[in-house]
């Protein structure tokens, strides 16, 4: 290792010199800290309950899902704690752990909630930058060509075009108070059917959003967001009276 810390002029530094050096690398460095079983195993199971590869009422077996996920059910059983403070799973004493299971009148909670939320961010986004949040918006609308034939291009368009709503309003608790919920949307918009899909994701409705912010008129835009997301919440409900889980 000899040589490597040295001025240009072939000098070697002093030891004060490599410190300072070392300490500019390290401080310039981007450390990515491995991340934790309980971590990855959290995630997997996220995954499988919002994709819907795990239907609404599944009992969930730790000693599965840590077989399936290749490590110890310790981390398994700290993940499904963790998820169920995210309300996607529910532990019910001497019955088991089982994924969420929606019911018609909190399906039309969550709905409710979203509502309000997301028209608040829509105002405060607006006038705050209606002209970066129509980009945003726009941008948002575009499908890439590896995904537009699969089905879960519609969901996640649909996603990400109310996600940047949120990310443009400049209100850390509206944003916190959304992430309550958007799991269980986004769990709801995998279970639609093709029909129901097409409401939800319907480009004609989110391209006249776009249109009204585009031109600042915060009254329409939010009437036209308010229409949307209640002509959704019947199609929300169909989707939670899904095939349930064994």
């Amino acid at each position: 290792m000899r040589g490597i810390f040295r001025l240009t002029s072939g000098l070697p530094l002093s030891a004060t010199s490599i410190t300072m050096s070392i300490d500019t690398m390290a401080a310039n460095a981007k450390v990515e800290r491995p991340r934790s079983l309980t971590a990855i195993a959290k995630d997997s199971i996220r995954r499988a309950i919002v994709d819907g590869e795990l239907a609404f009422g599944t009992q969930l077996s730790e000693s599965a899902l840590a077989l399936r996920l290749g490590v110890s059910k310790t981390p398994v059983r700290e993940a499904l704690l963790q998820l169920k403070l995210e309300g996607l799973v529910e532990i019910q004493p001497q019955s088991g752990t089982f994924v969420l299971d929606l019911t018609e009148d909190q399906v039309r909670e969550i709905c409710r909630f979203r509502e309000i939320i997301e028209l608040s961010a829509l105002e405060l986004a607006i006038q705050r930058d209606a002209k970066d949040l129509a980009q945003h918006m726009q941008a948002a609308l575009k499908v890439p060509k590896a995904v537009s034939s699969t089905q879960a291009a519609p969901r996640d368009v649909d996603a990400r075009f109310h996600g940047a709503i949120l990310e443009c309003c400049g209100n850390t608790y509206l944003q916190s108070a959304y992430q309550l919920i958007a799991d269980k949307i986004q769990s709801l918009r995998s279970r639609l059917s093709s029909d129901d899909t097409h409401v939800d994701a319907c480009h004609d409705t989110h391209s006249g959003i776009v249109a009204l912010v585009r031109e600042g008129n915060v009254k329409k835009a939010c009437a036209e967001l308010r229409s949307h997301i209640r002509s959704t919440e019947e199609s929300y409900i169909r989707a939670s009276r899904g095939p349930r889980g064994a």
